[in-house]
């Protein structure tokens, strides 16, 4: 994210190697072009070094499955006249804690929160340094310059405890880009090491990964769960969850073995119990089972969960800007004001606002020049940074919207055709595309608490679906995401990692005009 925020305290961040030669030469030829005022702010720190480091950190903290499954056991929180709005009634997990005690959060990270954005669904908030999204049952933070992510977990472990009766996170993930900067971070995100054993602190069953060339961009990821849910849930949800998928207690002794081969990586003694959709689905928990008794609380049954609902994200990270069309993110260029109203100019100038032209966003202009941008369409958010001087230029569009009528996650050609939206827009030299996908997405069946391998080759019978299931049994295991041929650039590194939940795919690609 490109958030300069010349009111704010000063941030320096870099760029990190990617191709070395390319970068070099890439750097070379931007400081060339730099404008003294590109020089003038930052995040944070003091003394900005005139470069602003645009690649995010992303953390995104789940503590149930589904929305569903995240019930507020604070009910008593003091809210002020900012948290209540039209959503206020149906809130619930942690959409009810106050904005007070997440901007106290956020202090942490070094950031402030310029504006809100909320639907029925989820909240969002546009910040200094990025943005900050809120589900019940989950959130996702993504801060650039120099700010401090990771210190923020302990503190969001107790928000989630005190809110949801949460004793850890159901998962986790954080990642981000090779930094342009290093040395300009704060001690602890210097390296990739000094992040990993700070997570491997909280998390001691977490994995990290490097994913790329070394000697080019590349991408950092850290992975921890899903762990059993640490959260209450409903009873009522609960029983209404069990009741959609009750088994039969006549099975012969086909089916049961075919159960116990499906479950032999599951927790010892116990089935496996996927969890209702992952996603907060089509609905919000009704304001009657909201405003359940919290004595009359069940415990999520035990056992790893997986759902089988749509959870496909996708990140698209651009360098080597094109110079021409970053005009536009300077403040006087679509707009003479800074904020919301310059944000708005930038929107409709650049193209951004076709991209999803029937969400909701939320977006700024920061002085002398950047631009952040928050969307919201149905149970989905898009969000946009960039960094437009010359000689650190960066964007990043991130996207979990599944339900667009033009562009669909889950298939290659829509993927295809979201970057070269995207990519029109600014013009990138270099670009990193990362798409996260749970294994069983897309499989149309959102609504299950799949307890075997029975009942879920039971199920696919029942909607004409004739799928394999899992081996381990955890679930569906359908083909891993896939790239088409992007126009005007050549991939030159493609990566697939499977993992237990999840498929990573992972390129990189290079304009070829």
């Amino acid at each position: 994210m490109a958030v300069q925020f010349s009111s704010l305290p000063k941030v320096g961040d870099a760029q990190p190697a990617v191709s070395v030669t390319d970068n070099q030469l890439q750097a070379e030829t931007q400081k060339q072009l730099c404008t003294p005022t590109c020089s003038t702010n930052g995040t944070h720190s003091d003394g900005y070094t005139g470069a602003f480091e645009g690649p995010e950190k992303l953390l995104e903290m789940w503590f149930a499955p589904t929305a569903e499954a995240a019930t507020c056991i604070h009910q008593d929180a003091r809210l002020s006249d900012e948290d209540i709005d039209q959503w206020t009634a149906s809130r619930t997990g942690l959409r009810c804690v106050p904005r007070a005690i997440w901007r106290e959060m956020l202090d942490l990270v070094h950031c402030q929160v310029l504006s809100t954005l909320c639907n029925e669904r989820l909240d969002s908030y546009l910040l200094s340094e990025s943005s900050f999204f809120v589900y019940p049952h989950k959130l996702v933070l993504k801060t650039c310059g120099t700010t401090t992510l990771l210190y923020a977990i302990p503190r969001i472990l107790e928000i989630a405890n005190d809110f949801l009766g949460a004793t850890g996170a159901y998962q986790l993930f954080y990642s981000r880009k090779n930094f342009m900067f290093p040395d300009q971070q704060e001690e602890l995100h210097r390296s990739w090491e000094k992040e990993v054993t700070y997570l491997d602190a909280h998390f001691p069953e977490g994995s990290a990964y490097l994913i790329g060339k070394t000697n080019r961009d590349h991408w950092h990821v850290y992975i921890s769960g899903p762990h059993d849910s640490a959260c209450t849930i409903g009873a009522g949800i609960l029983a209404q969850m069990q009741g959609q998928l009750e088994l039969s207690e006549h099975r012969d002794a086909e089916s049961e073995n075919q159960s116990d081969t499906a479950v032999n990586n599951s927790t010892e003694g116990s089935p496996v119990i996927n969890a209702l959709s992952r996603t907060t689905s089509h609905s919000t928990i009704s304001s009657q089972d909201s405003a359940l008794d919290h004595r009359h609380r069940a415990p999520m049954a035990a056992g790893p969960a997986l759902s089988l609902s749509e959870d496909t994200t996708v990140e698209i990270l651009m360098t080597g800007l094109d110079p021409e069309r970053m005009r536009v993110m300077y403040l006087g260029a679509a707009s003479e004001t800074e904020g919301a109203a310059g944000g708005k100019a930038v929107e409709k100038e650049s193209g951004i606002s076709a991209i999803y032209p029937n969400s909701a966003s939320d977006s700024y202009l920061f002085t002398p020049c950047g631009f952040s941008l928050n969307g919201l369409q149905g149970d989905g958010y898009y969000t946009i940074h960039v960094t437009p001087e010359p000689h650190c230029s960066y964007a990043s569009f991130e996207t979990n919207v599944s339900r667009d009528s033009s562009i669909n996650l889950d298939s290659p050609e829509g993927i295809k055709r979201l970057v070269e939206q995207v990519t029109t827009v600014f013009g990138p030299r270099f670009v990193t595309v990362t798409v996260f996908k749970a294994r069983g997405s897309g499989t149309g069946l959102d609504n299950g608490l799949f307890i075997d391998s029975a009942a879920t080759k039971d199920a696919m019978e029942k909607n004409g679906r004739q799928q394999n299931a899992v081996g381990n049994g955890l679930g569906l295991d359908i083909a891993p995401p896939t790239f088409a041929p992007v126009d005007g650039y050549k991939s030159v590194d493609r990566v697939l990692y499977e993992f237990d939940h999840y498929w990573l795919r992972y390129g990189y690609y290079v304009k070829t005009g």
